[in-house]
């Protein structure tokens, strides 16, 4: 992870069980309204953003397309490959928010 503080918050989420990993499961949640934030990998499949937008879109769930790629979120949450990730608690969306765009700035 080469201290990503903005991954390692969502490692965080997903060891406290406020991460719901797969295109599948993080559709339900946004669905059932327990996502707060969508983290999108950016090597998804044209069909599956497509998906994942438009379902967030009408539930009114922030998405974010990230640097990451399938495999390097899958290998963060131990789940092999992840396009997708729906955050579920608020305070973990305030983390990663807050570690992006510290990110940025030093950037």
């Amino acid at each position: 992870m080469n201290n990503d503080k903005a991954l390692m918050s969502l490692c965080l989420a997903r060891k406290a069980g406020r991460l719901v990993c797969g295109t599948g499961p993080c559709i339900e949640s946004v669905r059932y309204g327990r996502a707060k934030l969508v983290i999108i990998a950016c090597d998804v499949s044209a069909p599956t953003l497509k998906k994942i937008t438009d379902k967030t879109a009408f539930h009114n769930v922030p998405a974010v397309c990230t640097e990451y790629s399938r495999s390097r979120l899958g290998a963060a949450f131990g789940c092999g490959i992840c396009a997708c990730a729906a955050v579920t608690d608020d305070n973990f969306v305030i983390m990663f928010t807050q570690a992006k765009n510290k990110q940025a700035e030093e950037n």
